[in-house]
């Protein structure tokens, strides 16, 4: 099954430029500050890697037809439903630019290179994931349906990225830590006075991520 897993060559090139930038980083000059960043790229292929399987599973139906096809219900809302909890983790990885600057023993060009590399590759892996879940969703709902979906679920991941780089959660905590997740956002929206930081932020990552998927669409149509 993973060798049928399609990687786009401009992910793999992009791929392999972050890794070495960040190798380089390592040796070149003596820190590992740097090391998350392999972790939270290995975060960003997770959702890519579950909408590839589930496309996998997906028959060749025509988009905006609805047809039968080979993934199974219960595999789909389960694969689905890690999809979701993970898709925040790819766009986040460009808030990691917050760190730019900090480690004054790396030249800040150099960290420029590597924190866009590692954010853009993340990011298209996000992109990708998307189109292969709303290409799934156009085979059991309808174009109406799936153009609604689709905002909706970057909105989420929206709020997701807000959760983890402000908040520090993670999308495995609604399984570990889900009652200090729940109550987190409960108090978010009921207790907290942060309102313009919590709203400006998702709707400045919604608008981001999803005009880049409009943008990532068109150039990739086929």
């Amino acid at each position: 099954m993973l060798k049928k897993i399609k990687i786009p060559k401009q992910i793999a090139i992009l791929l392999a430029l972050a890794i070495a930038l960040n190798i380089v980083r390592i040796f070149l000059f003596h820190t590992t500050s740097s090391l998350y960043m392999f972790w939270n790229i290995l975060l960003a292929f997770v959702p890519f890697f579950i909408s590839s399987v589930l496309l996998l599973y997906t028959s060749n139906g025509s988009e905006g037809q609805k047809g039968k096809d080979k993934i199974t219900q219960p595999f789909f809302i389960v694969g689905f439903i890690l999809w979701f909890l993970f898709l925040p983790n790819a766009p986040y990885v460009m808030t990691d630019f917050i760190h730019l600057g900090r480690m004054h023993v790396v030249p800040v060009m150099y960290d420029i290179f590597f924190f866009f590399s590692s954010a853009y590759v993340s990011l298209l892996l996000g992109l990708y994931s998307i189109q292969h879940i709303e290409k799934i969703l156009l085979l059991r709902f309808t174009k109406r349906v799936v153009s609604i979906a689709i905002p909706v679920i970057i909105l989420f991941a929206s709020f997701g990225i807000y959760l983890g780089r402000f908040l520090r959660f993670n999308s495995w905590d609604l399984f570990t830590s889900h009652v200090p997740l729940l109550k987190a956002i409960w108090d978010v929206f009921t207790k907290s006075n942060d309102y313009i930081n919590v709203y400006s932020y998702t709707i400045l990552f919604f608008f981001f991520i999803y005009i880049s998927y409009i943008s990532f669409k068109s150039t990739n149509a086929k």
